[in-house]
């Protein structure tokens, strides 16, 4: 230990740290050590010296080492931008340890103190990291550093194509990326929206694979007006609302006398390809309405699509494909206890017979109870009473045989590219659909082409169209009548077979009268699949030319 404290001493003394109070504290140990005093006497002293010059030793597990203060150079400089070489003020100079050396000021200029050999970094935001080592003093640094391509603050598109900084709008906003929208392409690409924007409420037709949804910002705010949000693509404004939501004059969503019930033929939104979507921003409140007027009171969806990357150079081909299952994720609770009749009845009848008056005009289902019975029922062959007693029995759950599994397929194709003064991009996408109803499903055909040219450093001009084709050959009527699927599907029997309906035209009437053997309220859903036909094919054209002075 005597050699230690002896090791301490020179080098504090080599470190021109030695004071008189280290003579006097070297004095008195020298003096005890001479006497040969407890060790415990001297344990002060030493933490004395520890308080003293913490920064020249440090401990290890037999002995006390000490290191010198590394070697600093001094360096002055400027930084400045690498484009331009205007100074950049409140660069921050620190090492890899993140040991901040200082800040530059307002003209960009910086004086430290730093350690001879250490590699020095100098970052700023929305510029790329600079990295200098210094062996020796210097006094004229110039230190550049380059632009990177992210933007300092985040920017959303207003109104007219406007870009403004989010903290600057005197109004809610929330922007959702389009490729948010297509990691999992539903039918309804604003399905998407749903909890990714606080304060949106979609409200869903649930009216088939086109069904359309009206988009609530904030609740609503009237009872009598329309409540919907304004809806602009690349800054037009569109009506959300379809060209046609219904076949003919006079249908009704409630049809129970055979009236013609409508069908969804979705809105203007729903046409709009999200693979060619960049952004959804939407704004919220009545602020929004100092853009777009008393149109946008209600709040507004800013859509816009993609455009060409002026950052790639030559030309780049992109190919999507997707195919989705959709299927039925929840079934109400049926009852296969009692077979048709009213009142818990001890017989059943299909039409009038042996054993009494027809029980099968109603329905209702609670007439026998399944209990190993036989009675005269319908055959599907004769359509008529069966000549014999067949099995009183349910058939649990068969009628989940009439639904399908639904299938959409989206394939895309675009191409984008240019040169510094100009850029493009056009893209074709093609989708397919089965829905899980036979017979029903939609198409779409999207076509769409941007064009941005720099005429000179002040004046620039782009362009971008739109075109959207959507047909079906057949969609499912919505309400609560006939021609409902689900009207037929809560009537349904639970002693009947679903195969006894494929046949569904009346024998020796085919093609003039349907064949549904029990309730006269519902209809056949074969026949509503294939005879009730509704068909669509809309064509939709949005674009704009917008030129940018400078």
């Amino acid at each position: 230990m005597k050699r230690t404290f002896t090791q301490c001493f020179k080098a504090l003394k080599t470190a021109c740290m030695a004071s008189r109070h280290f003579n006097v504290l070297k004095t008195e140990m020298q003096g005890r050590w001479a006497r040969r005093r407890p060790v415990l006497k001297i344990l002060p002293a030493m933490l004395a010296l520890l308080m003293l010059a913490p920064h020249l030793m440090y401990a290890s597990s037999n002995a006390v080492l000490f290191q010198q203060q590394p070697d600093m150079v001094s360096v002055k400089g400027t930084v400045t931008d690498d484009h331009d070489g205007s100074p950049l003020p409140g660069v921050t100079i620190m090492d890899a340890q993140r040991k901040t050396y200082g800040i530059t000021d307002a003209s960009g200029t910086f004086f430290i103190k730093v350690p001879r050999g250490v590699e020095i970094q100098f970052s700023f935001i929305g510029y790329s990291m600079a990295k200098q080592t210094f062996t020796a003093d210097q006094d004229k640094v110039d230190i550049r550093l380059k632009a990177t391509a992210n933007d300092l603050n985040e920017v959303v598109v207003t109104a007219l194509g406007i870009k403004r900084e989010v903290k600057a709008l005197g109004y809610a906003v929330t922007e959702v990326k389009g490729e948010q929208l297509t990691d999992a392409i539903a039918s309804n690409w604003t399905d998407a929206l749903s909890g990714k924007v606080a304060g949106l409420n979609l409200v869903r037709s649930n009216a088939g694979p086109t069904g359309s949804n009206k988009i609530i910002l904030r609740g609503e705010n009237n009872l009598t007006g329309d409540n919907e949000a304004l809806i602009v693509v690349d800054g037009v404004v569109i009506n959300n609302g379809s060209g046609r939501r219904t076949g003919i004059t006079g249908e009704n969503v409630y049809g129970t006398g055979s009236d013609n019930m409508p069908a969804d033929y979705g809105s203007s939104i729903n046409d709009i390809n999200p693979e060619d979507i960049e952004s959804v921003t939407v704004l919220k409140g009545p602020g929004a309405a100092a853009l777009y007027g008393q149109r946008a009171a209600n709040g507004a969806v800013i859509i816009t699509t993609k455009s060409g990357n002026p950052k790639k150079k030559g030309v780049g081909v992109t190919v999507n494909s997707n195919a989705s299952v959709e299927m039925i994720n929840r079934w109400p609770d049926l009852q296969f206890e009692y077979g048709q009749g009213t009142a818990g009845a001890n017989y059943y009848s299909f039409g009038a017979g042996p054993d009494g008056a027809s029980t099968s005009a109603t329905s209702s289902a609670y007439g026998p109870r399944f209990d190993g019975q036989m009675f005269y029922q319908f055959d599907p062959v004769t359509q008529a009473q069966s000549t014999v007693r067949t099995p009183w029995v349910p058939y649990p759950n068969k009628i989940r045989q009439f639904f399908n599994n639904g299938k959409t397929l989206t394939n895309s194709v675009s191409v984008d590219g240019g040169s510094e003064k100009t850029t493009a991009r056009f893209s074709a996408t093609n989708v397919t659909n089965q829905w899980i109803v036979p017979n029903t499903g939609y198409g779409r055909n999207s076509v769409a082409m941007s064009v941005n040219s720099k005429i000179n450093d002040k004046l620039s001009i782009s362009s971008k169209i739109n075109y959207q084709n959507k047909f079906s050959d057949n969609l499912p009527g919505s309400g609560y009548g006939n021609q409902s699927l689900m009207y037929w599907f809560i009537f349904w029997q639970p002693n009947a077979d679903l195969d006894w309906l494929k046949n569904y035209w009346k024998n020796g009437k085919i093609g003039r009268v349907i064949e549904y053997p029990y309730s006269s309220f519902p209809e056949n859903p074969y026949a509503i699949s294939y005879e009730f036909i509704n068909k669509s094919n809309r064509n939709a054209v949005t674009g704009n030319i917008q030129a940018t002075y400078n």
